[in-house]
Parts: C-alpha cells; structure tokens; sequence
C-alpha cells in the first residue's frame, strides 16, 4: 500500500455518531471510534529535531480508562480510595476544571484494577460508566449531574468478573449501552434523559465497546458480548441480525471488531487469536485465523484493507503486524518494545503507546513499518489507548500517571 492509497482509505471511511472539529477526539477510540483522524496540520512527525515534549502530568487515580477530549476540555476516570473520580481538565495546562467522586471499590482482580471504559462527550454533556455499572450525564461545563441511571438496578445487568468496561456510544438521539441484560443486551436511552427507548438481545456483557457500521444502507451496531459477537439493526432493534460464537477463558472478549465488506474481523487473547469472518452467509464463517496472534486487552486498527495491530499479551512479547483483511497474508512484522501496545493513526503516521510506556511513531511503508522515533514517557503497565487532539497526545499508566505531551509543530 503505497502513501496515496493509504489516504485515500482514510477519506472513504464512513463517520457515523458524532459530528465534531477536526481538533476533537470526544470518545474512546477518536470521533468515529476506529483510532483514526485524517491528516492534521498541527501534528508534528518530526521527533529528530522536535521529539516529543511533555506539557502537564497528573495523578487520577487506578485504571485504564483513556480520553476524551472536546474544545479546551480533557476528560478521563480514575480510581482511589474505593472512590472513582471523573475529572475534567484543561487540556493546555492540567488544570482541573471540575471533579466529580462517588464510592466505587478499586476491583484489584488480578491487576492494578480500576476504572476501565473512556467518557463519551455529544456536544454540552459528558456521559461516564463504572465498573460496578454506575452511569452518568454531566453537565460539560459544570459537572452537575443531569440524569444517572444503575446497569443492575434499572436494567437487570449482570456484572462480568471485572466489571462492565464499554463506553457509552452515542447515536443520534440515543445512547447505546451495553448492560448485558437476558432482558437487553444492547440498551439504548434517550440522551437528554436517560428513559429506556428499546432494548435488543439477551447476551451477557463483554467488555468492548459496541462499533457501529453501516451494510446495505442500513446502521447496524456490532456488539463483541462475552460468548459471542451479535449485530443488531438500529433501525429495527430485535434479535441479533448475526450472532458467532466466539468463547475465551474467562469472558475476555475486550477489542474492537472491524467490519469491511460483509466481513468481521475479531480477535482476543487466551490462545483464541484472531479470526476474519464472513457475515453474508446464513450462519457466518471464518474465512481465516491465526491463534498465535492474540489481542487480550489491546485494540487495533483497520486502515484500508489492513489490519494493524500489536499481537501479545499473557506475558509473550508481540510484535506490531500489518495483515490483509480479505486474505490475512503477512505484509510486515516490527519489533517493539513491551508485550502489548495500542495504536492510533493521525493521517498516514501510526502511533503506538506500548505497555512499557513507550510511544512509538512510524509509517505503513507497503511492505515494511517505516520508524520515525520513540519516546519513553511512562514508567509502569499502560493500558489505555493514546488520545490526540489538535498537536497533543494524552496518555496514562494504569497506576493512574497522566501526561499531556506536545507533539505540535
């Protein structure tokens, strides 16, 4: 894939959900929850004669949560003292803006535990969800709370071992939830207020964020559940439009699918490693699979027709792939620092923040990942995605480190 090809690929993706600036990165994963933006003048790929320069760091407390981020405004979650913190900070300075804590316990199972899903923002409000199922609306400019709502309580959820992790995608008028209800899988909420407006499925929760896409003119909203991944039409909600059984020890089923052409890509650790599925049959079939790429909490990106993505996890070091989606031929493997990593794209430039802290920025070179340079900028187990929004990039540990760092021209 040459340089003209790769960014005629970011033209044609289709932006569904949010309608933001260029500058806005407002929900997990960018604004079309792919970790994908189109070229932005700001960024800075030159990291010889300008490397990366870090603006402001704070403590927010455990977790993976990453960022969103909207206008002067950066928000994440973070958990100390059996309290989660929602925090809103000023993205140029660090300064906190508004706060809001409430008890949560830190659910140290097996990790440093935590909070786990991104907060959402549509336009004035700020929509947040807790491990223990807690969802709120902020207010985005004063951090009231306008309406909250309980995945147990209002809405039957069942709690997986480490907590409910997706966040909350927002579509049109609603709110697409993922409670993991025998009485709702997927629930979508009227925004503005919370009331329940239809509820599809009957899945127990994962812990990915529900990907909309779009097949034949119609939206559909793909859901990575605990022992399955279901689509559901979101104009007519019901039963899942395909369900395939996919089961991983424990119910870690935590990446984001990719839909291209009829076709699923999905992936997860515990020896499952990754699969291209066909959804235009009567019952979906693997097209092709490779068990020794495994994503466990990772999550990776579809550019074109390539899968990029930092294979490892469970303590084996991966490399960083580029695949073919139709085919899952090989075009290249790069060594990188670190078990696992999460990688963005800013135009036709690649990043990726390791479990090891470093960030890593290169170029899909056809048949080779091009580095362009690193940068150690955290000590300790990183988690969470990068965020990047107008010359910055926002990332964390999972002992809860944020750092702002300057990566403008």
């Amino acid at each position: 894939m040459n340089r003209t090809t790769f960014l005629l690929s970011l033209v044609s993706i289709v932006a569904i959900g949010l309608q933001t600036s260029r500058a806005d990165w407002p929900r997990f994963l960018g604004p079309n929850g792919n970790g994908i933006i189109a070229q932005d003048d700001a960024f800075n790929a030159d990291w010889t004669s300008k490397p990366p320069k870090a603006l402001w760091s704070r403590q927010v407390g455990i977790g993976c949560s990453s960022f969103a981020i909207a206008g002067e405004k950066v928000f994440t979650l973070g958990n100390q003292n059996n309290e989660d913190t929602v925090w809103c900070f000023d993205r140029e300075s660090g300064k906190v803006i508004w706060k809001y804590t409430y008890d949560e316990p830190k659910g140290a199972k097996y990790y440093t535990g935590g909070t786990s899903s991104t907060p959402t923002i549509d336009g004035d409000r700020v929509y947040t969800v807790s491990k223990q199922g807690k969802l709120f609306c902020f207010d985005i400019n004063s951090g009231e709370v306008l309406w909250q709502k309980d995945y147990s309580d209002d809405f039957g959820g069942k709690r997986q071992s480490w907590g409910w992790a997706a966040s909350p995608v927002v579509y049109g008028e609603l709110l697409l939830t993922d409670p993991g209800s025998k009485n709702g899988s997927l629930v979508a909420l009227n925004k503005l207020n919370g009331e329940k407006v239809w509820a599809a499925g009957e899945e127990e929760a994962g812990y990915s964020t529900p990907v909309i896409y779009q097949r034949d003119g119609t939206d559909y909203a793909a859901v990575f559940h605990k022992k399955a991944l279901a689509a559901y039409d979101l104009q007519n909600p019901g039963d899942p439009v395909f369900r395939f059984p996919w089961r991983t020890s424990y119910g870690v089923n935590a990446t984001n699918p990719h839909y291209l052409n009829g076709k699923f890509y999905l992936g997860s650790g515990y020896g499952q490693g990754y699969a291209v599925i066909d959804i235009t049959q009567p019952e979906p079939e693997i097209i092709h699979r490779d068990r020794e790429r495994g994503l466990k909490v990772q999550t990776s990106l579809r550019i074109g027709d390539r899968v990029i993505a930092h294979y490892g996890g469970d303590g084996k070091p991966g490399d960083l792939v580029s695949i073919d989606f139709e085919s899952g031929k090989t075009h290249w493997e790069y060594d990188v620092t670190g078990d696992l990593g999460n990688p963005i794209a800013i135009g036709d430039k690649i990043l990726v923040l390791t479990d090891s802290g470093h960030v890593i920025l290169g170029e899909d070179a056809g048949n080779e990942f091009k580095e362009l340079g690193r940068h150690h900028a955290l000590l300790g187990t990183s988690w969470a995605p990068p965020a990047y929004a107008d010359g910055k990039l926002y990332i964390r540990n999972n002992r809860g480190k944020t750092v702002c760092l300057d990566v403008s021209r």
